[in-house]
């Protein structure tokens, strides 16, 4: 394989070079330098190229951590003690590729190749090295597998969405830049200053509140975005926005706030949604003061929301995917569009669709080819363990004998960690690339040393923008560490389809093929940038059908948006009208678990730095009433629990929240002692794999729980 020089010969002592670390966290794709200095990367800097809007953050900042880690995996290992003990020894790649590429074979001759489980995720991202286009392309060609459907991020919204919009829901989004002309911005569950949602966001957003956009925060915590850039903040009780989202509706029709020539116009339902919301089908009229109890905020200020976003032209309806993390999650997004609806914010510049902010294209560049086999069995991300213990006896697909986890570490990071562990408890084989012994590494038979963002050259694609990045090789890998591609292709080889899967090209070559395939007019200055930006960067999603609806209907049934929609009612058995579900109780476990992102990890990337660890200071918060009421104090060690799992952590005391609630950051290592309770405080101890309905999608927020003295 070719690979390319990290610097030149004749280059400079110290000199920077494009790069981007490739997270899946919301931004995939900040423009970074590297500063080398004689040969050795001493610092990430933000790509001038960028310019004001398009910077990293933090975790891209600081990768440098996890690239110099002391506990970084330099070689490959394989398993001595029991899956999960963490007892490995040190193997040469020969004996590796040859135990894995025995394993699968044999495997696939007894079982059949759906019996391989492809547990692809996007831990790194990027048009060659995205880890679930290489496992992904790797399994198809191996002669096929079970695949997992939907994701852990937005799996109820994504399952929604095509039945308002039809295909036209993944052009639904919205670039950042529009936000300049928003004069509401309505963050809706949307943490933007940690998550991001898009590198340009977080700017953008500043922006608007120094020019005096009025910033909506709708957040049952005070959290850095509530902090440094609302105007107006609404603590809301996890779980209960839909009910809330019905009561503003309830202040546009019965005010006479609502459009309603352009709700004729653009929607289908929007009458079945009012006599829903008005009481005028047999239930109860939807008011602020109906709202009030379950949403935690006076009927008054409801009200209030409501008449002064009536009143905002344009306003930015921004959901956040907490608000589809929890139980019925699947109307919130529903919602969300006969919110933009009713308002005529829908699909107009300024506005939104009140979709995945996300959802539009990026600029043509080649990619790796799948060839996808016909009739291939796929289950939803979140069940994946399910499937593994219970097999076709239980329902599912396929009777699963083998895990190939690339790009995320589920154990750690599927719900309910324990039933996670007995899934790879259960297989014959299990194998994974890793930077880390992560959780999920710790349960494998094989760990592949896999390199990181620094000693791959690639193309970065946004999470959202109208751009492309570019980043060459940094630095070498150290030690025997190889990129993920060159591991299937030395696997690839050894199972006898290697030309099939390289095609005869190296990565470099690849990239090179990418960038002849794009719409890229310079590739010299891409490269030496490191940025491409697309002619329009203030698109606004499904803006033709916004202006004119009849002559650009939309992909479905009646060419308008469907918020009332009799298909979704047949398909999945659930009404029709978008409703508020008021989540099943148990009063055993009284408070409402919150699970959010951390500003230095990306979901579990990190847990094990140092750097990272001293920053988080990762704790159990919770109300001081709360914890009065319970006896506890400021610092205590304190055992959380439920059904699902236990753990024993420290407390610390947020009076900036509402009362009923505790919060966890996700994306911690768990560390299990002898009874099976986590010592370090990992959130999915406590979620389940039930999941929404109709979609099976993940519950990360407002799961019950309680707290005890520890």
């Amino acid at each position: 394989m070719k690979t390319i020089s990290p610097h030149p010969q004749d280059a400079p002592m110290t000199h920077t070079l494009p790069t981007f670390c490739g997270k899946d966290c919301g931004g995939d794709a900040c423009p970074l330098s590297a500063v080398l200095e004689e040969g050795r990367v001493t610092r990430i800097i933000n790509n001038p190229a960028g310019g004001k809007y398009l910077r990293g953050c933090w975790r891209g900042h600081h990768q440098l951590e996890a690239h110099n880690a002391p506990d970084r995996l330099l070689h490959p290992l394989v398993r001595v003690g029991p899956r999960g003990s963490g007892q490995f020894r040190r193997a040469s790649w020969d004996e590796a590729l040859d135990q894995i590429a025995a394993a699968l074979t044999q495997v696939r001759s007894q079982h059949g190749p759906q019996a391989v489980l492809s547990l692809a995720s996007a831990g790194c991202t990027g048009a060659l090295h995205g880890t679930h286009g290489l496992l992904t392309r790797f399994l198809h060609l191996f002669g096929g597998c079970t695949e997992l459907t939907s994701n852990y991020s937005n799996g109820a919204a994504s399952f929604v969405l095509p039945y308002l919009y039809g295909d036209a829901w993944r052009q639904s989004g919205f670039d950042a830049a529009t936000l300049q002309v928003s004069q509401m911005i309505i963050l809706w569950g949307a943490n933007v200053l940690e998550t991001r949602q898009g590198t340009e966001v977080p700017m953008r957003l500043m922006e608007a509140k120094e020019r005096g956009a009025q910033i909506v925060v709708i957040d049952p915590r005070r959290s850095d975005t509530v902090a440094q850039a609302a105007t107006w903040w609404l603590p809301c009780r996890p779980g209960s926005d839909a009910a809330l989202m019905l009561a503003v509706l309830h202040v546009l029709f019965s005010e006479n706030l609502a459009d309603r020539a352009f709700m004729q116009a653009h929607a289908v339902g929007m009458d079945a949604l009012e006599r829903h919301v008005l009481g005028l089908d047999g239930g109860p009229a939807r008011t602020p003061e109906w709202a009030a109890p379950l949403c935690g905020l006076p009927a008054e200020e409801i009200a209030r929301f409501a008449r002064a976003y009536a009143a905002a032209k344009p306003a930015a309806l921004f959901p956040g995917y907490s608000i589809q993390r929890v139980f019925a999650g699947e109307d919130t997004y529903r919602l969300t569009a006969a919110l933009q609806i009713a308002t005529a914010n829908f699909g107009v510049l300024g506005g939104s669709t009140g979709s995945i902010n996300s959802r539009l294209p990026a600029p043509r560049v080649g990619s790796l080819p799948i060839q996808r086999r016909p009739h291939t069995p796929s289950l939803p991300i979140l069940r994946w363990p399910d499937a593994v213990l219970q097999g076709r006896s239980g329902g599912y697909p396929s009777d699963l004998h083998a895990i190939y986890a690339l790009g995320g570490n589920f154990v750690n990071q599927g719900a309910d960690v324990h039933k996670n562990c007995a899934a790879f408890a259960a297989v014959d084989f299990a194998v994974t690339h890793e930077m880390f012994l992560t959780p999920t590494a710790r349960w494998c038979d094989v760990v592949l040393p896999a390199a990181g963002p620094l000693e791959k050259e690639d193309i970065g694609i946004p999470w959202l923008g109208n751009y492309l990045l570019y980043k060459s090789q940094i630095v070498p890998p150290p030690g025997e560490v190889r990129t993920d591609y060159d591991i299937f292709c030395a696997l690839a080889e050894r199972l006898g389809f290697g030309s099939e899967f390289s095609q005869g090209r190296s990565a470099a070559e690849w990239v090179e093929l990418f960038i002849q395939e794009s719409e890229i007019p310079d590739p010299q200055d891409f490269r030496r940038t490191g940025i491409y930006l697309a002619p329009n960067q203030e698109r606004t999603g499904l803006a033709e059908f916004s202006a004119n609806p009849q002559r650009h209907p939309l992909p479905t049934p009646s060419g308008k948006v469907e918020i009332a929609s009799p298909r979704y009612a047949a398909d999945t058995g659930f009404p029709a009208v978008p409703t508020y579900q008021p989540p099943p109780a148990d009063p055993r476990f009284p408070l409402l678990l919150l699970t959010p992102k951390s500003r230095y990890r990306t979901h579990s990337q990190g847990s094990n730095l140092p750097a990272v660890r001293q920053r988080a200071d990762d704790a159990l918060e919770m109300h001081p009433a709360d914890a009065a009421a319970r006896g506890l104090r400021e610092g205590d060690r304190v055992r959380l629990f439920n059904p699902n799992g236990a753990a024993r952590l420290r407390l610390r005391l947020n009076a900036e929240m509402i009362s009923g609630i505790v919060v966890l950051p996700e994306g911690i290592w768990f560390e299990l002692d002898e009874n099976g309770e986590d010592l370090a405080g990992s959130a999915n101890l406590f979620t389940s794999t039930q999941g929404t309905a109709p979609a099976a999608a993940c519950i990360m927020h407002a799961v019950g729980v309680e707290v005890a003295a520890g």
